[in-house]
């Protein structure tokens, strides 16, 4: 009988362990900066532990970094990554512990920026 409750049990937690994995929330944020230099974030995302994604493009010039926040830590910022006057587009992979929660700063140039953060890849 013992055994049997067992073999129970570790069903039971493989059912839990695969059910959270699926089910883990993807979640992603947008920003938008109107043109001529103006500034604009993202809501805040939590990471999953895995590699997750930002993305910003402009038809002419603009910046963005991401903010990452972690649990009993100090608040870190990305590196700015530079879309050139010509227009462009940034798309960066970034590590995302499930302890932390991410944020995408933008600023446009002579045109718009529009940006994403999302926590899966």
């Amino acid at each position: 009988m013992r055994k049997v409750f067992r073999i129970y049990g570790l069903v039971a937690l493989i059912f839990i362990l695969t059910a959270t994995t699926v089910f883990a929330a993807n979640q992603s944020s947008t920003a938008y900066a109107t043109g001529g230099g103006n500034d604009a974030s993202s809501s805040y995302i939590n990471g999953q532990g895995q590699m997750g994604k930002i993305k910003f493009n402009s038809s002419g010039g603009g910046y963005g970094f991401y903010e990452k926040s972690c649990t009993g830590t100090v608040t870190t910022y990305g590196p700015a990554s530079y879309i050139p006057a010509d227009g462009g587009s940034v798309e960066q992979l970034v590590a995302m512990p499930s302890n932390c929660k991410f944020k995408l700063h933008i600023t446009s140039g002579v045109f718009p920026v529009a940006g994403t953060i999302q926590n899966y890849s």
